[in-house]
């Protein structure tokens, strides 16, 4: 198929979560733009939600694939993306769904920026309920890209530690089937930070387009694997290890604010392990001290903590979004 139609690959990751299902579905049905090809990527759920995944097994452009046994996340979405036929992937999270023209805004900015091998999209968020919320996405794009920007690895390596892990959200991701083949899949046992990490290794070597059209809407609630994350540690873990990579990427080795960005990431973590102390739980505030010694420093990241104490009391008073150090 000509670049100007091209098939897309759209990989739905499901683990349970029936009630939000059938929206995402819908909104991928609801699409635009035609010449895309749905893989729901089933990662064992139970027998209640393979049975309602089975009602959409006869719509030509929809493709049921069943593990029979659990891959985690970003196995599961390795696993699935391999069997995909189209030129370009589009991810999208069970608990999310996508705006109607986000196929065809994406096709067209693939077209217009021709040489950027991943787009990452801001989006709007609900809660729960559908009820609108503000979008974190949408105030920490407003600081570095305000527009529509191809970035390159120079400017956007530097940015991933200021701000992290900068697409907020698996959903929207946007790539070339070959660059996935060409760089390598998602770590498959990391659980909280593959894609920042994926989204680095992309970054250093081709441009990135960072597109402020909302193309989905983002679901926040209480039963995100990130939540589950906090509590078994996996988050901390893997972001001390995407902090360390940065710290010592020679696109980063010039900038002096680089170990103040990445004790700014830290220190949230450390104040995490103050909480588990106080519960009582020992084993974990040991293991998130160490994670933060071995990336960032104790001491160092102690005082960072410390003096970021009042913003943070500002922040929690006033309910807004918090910007890292400039």
């Amino acid at each position: 198929m000509s670049d100007s139609n091209p098939l897309v690959s759209i990989i739905l990751p499901v683990y349970n979560r029936q009630e939000f299902i059938a929206q995402a579905i819908d909104s991928v049905l609801n699409q635009t733009y035609n010449n895309w090809e749905l893989l729901i990527a089933d990662d064992a759920s139970g027998v209640e939600t393979q049975s309602f995944l089975r009602q959409y097994e006869g719509i030509p452009q929809v493709k049921l694939c069943v593990n029979t046994v659990n891959h985690g996340l970003f196995g599961n979405i390795n696993k699935t993306i391999k069997t995909a036929k189209g030129q370009y992937i589009l991810i999208l999270c069970s608990d999310d769904f996508l705006k109607p023209l986000c196929l065809e805004t994406l096709v067209a900015l693939q077209s217009q920026y021709q040489e950027a091998r991943l787009i990452i999209s801001s989006f709007d968020a609900v809660n729960e309920n559908g009820e609108t919320m503000p979008s974190a996405i949408d105030f920490y794009y407003d600081q570095f890209a305000r527009d529509t920007s191809l970035w390159f690895p120079k400017q956007l390596v530097p940015i991933l530690l200021q701000y992290a892990s900068i697409n907020g959200n698996i959903t929207g991701m946007w790539f070339s089937k070959k660059v996935f083949e060409e760089i390598g899949g998602f770590r498959d046992n990391w659980t909280h930070a593959a894609d920042w990490e994926w989204i680095y290794r992309v970054s250093r070597t081709y441009p990135v387009l960072i597109s402020r059209t909302n193309i989905a809407i983002i679901r926040n609630h209480d039963k995100q694997l990130s939540v589950d994350n906090r509590v078994n540690l996996r988050g901390t873990i893997e972001v001390s290890e995407v902090v360390k990579m940065l710290l010592t990427d020679e696109y980063l080795s010039a900038i002096p604010q680089r170990k103040l960005w990445a004790r700014h990431i830290m220190q949230y973590h450390l104040w995490l392990a103050c909480k588990f102390l106080l519960k009582g739980y020992w084993g974990k505030f040991q293991i998130i001290i160490k994670a933060v010694n071995n990336s960032t420093g104790f001491w160092e990241t102690l005082w960072q903590m410390i003096k970021w104490l009042p913003v943070r009391w500002q922040i929690r008073q006033s309910k807004n979004f918090a910007l890292p150090p400039s």
